[in-house]
């Protein structure tokens, strides 16, 4: 990937691009954002460039860039990601960091997982980042940006990184040779995340899930065929966001179908959803992100698929009373 696929990523990755390009970067970049949406790969072009002999940086061909990629870069110092990283580790990178550049430009510090680091750890980089080594840039990432401490974060330019737009994850899946169809319904499903989307793709129990919640789904046409639908999905609370992010993917695709008579990636079930209604539809939709809302505060899953479940029935019956 080059620069210019994270143009479209919002002004703060733009703005962070721009700067690599331009060959004036801030000491100190954190880059936080959900897995999977390209933090790692944008913080190792951002690391590259640094030391890319080309014009367009980073080339991805030149000695320099092929060195960095591989990994043995001596002046590239990388602590991939890991449950935890222990302050010894963080004492032995700004050890290395004492030596002067090998190859007499910048030295780039890549830490995965920031938010991974103890905070005895943290501490020990913050006495770095206060006072850091000549031409040297450090590259963290992080999922939950809670986890970094204030005093690092306050020492560095934090760059969100948003989901990507659902288009462009699908483009990709479709590069990687997944049917079109799959690919737009893994791109969906996603939440903006290309990593989310590829373990889908190789995950079976995930479509034995999909097929799942089809078959709840299509069985419920009133209020009495809930508790049946509650059954077969009750022991899926290990997946209830996933199971949740596949309604709302089929309540948003009719919706748009409804307001716009396109024919955005019908469900199954989704001739039944589009006959709702726009208004319904929404407050389906509504319903199912209230629904995530329960989940984070401990309502227990059956209960919120219920209730989710019983306003799903009875819309159905009221439109067919109209």
């Amino acid at each position: 990937m080059r620069f210019e696929d994270f143009r479209d990523r919002g002004a703060a990755v733009r703005s962070l691009c721009e700067a690599f390009l331009a060959g004036a970067p801030s000491h100190a970049t954190l880059i936080t954002g959900p897995p999977g949406v390209g933090k790692r790969t944008l913080a190792c072009l951002c690391g590259q460039s640094l030391f890319c002999a080309a014009e367009t940086k980073p080339c991805g061909e030149c000695p320099a860039c092929r060195r960095y990629r591989k990994g043995s870069h001596p002046d590239s110092y990388h602590i991939p990601e890991n449950k935890s990283i222990g302050v010894d580790t963080i004492r032995a990178l700004t050890l290395a960091l004492q030596s002067a550049a090998y190859e007499g430009g910048y030295k780039a510090v890549r830490i995965e997982c920031a938010g991974a680091m103890t905070v005895q750890a943290q501490n020990s980089l913050l006495k770095t980042l206060e006072e850091p080594p000549p031409r040297t840039v450090f590259l963290l990432t992080a999922t939950d940006i809670g986890e970094v401490l204030p005093t690092i974060r306050s020492r560095c330019r934090v760059v969100r990184m948003p989901p990507m737009p659902e288009e462009r994850v699908e483009a990709i899946l479709v590069g990687r040779g997944i049917e079109p169809g799959r690919a737009a319904r893994l791109a969906a499903l996603s939440q903006g995340s290309v990593g989310q989307a590829f373990r889908m793709q190789e995950d079976d129990g995930f479509w034995a899930l999909r097929e799942r919640v089809t078959l709840a789904i299509e069985g419920v046409r009133q209020t009495s065929d809930v508790l049946a639908a509650v059954n077969a999905l009750k022991d899926d609370k290990g997946d209830a966001v996933l199971v949740l992010s596949m309604l709302e993917d089929a309540l948003r695709g009719s919706l748009v179908r409804s307001l716009t008579g396109g024919a955005r990636r019908a469900e199954p079930w989704g001739e039944k959803l589009t006959g709702l209604g726009a208004r319904r539809l929404a407050r389906l939709l509504e319903s199912a992100r209230m629904s995530r809302r329960m989940l984070k505060s401990n309502v227990p899953w059956p209960a919120v698929l219920e209730r989710f479940l019983m306003e799903y029935a009875e819309a159905l019956m009221q439109s067919e009373a109209f």
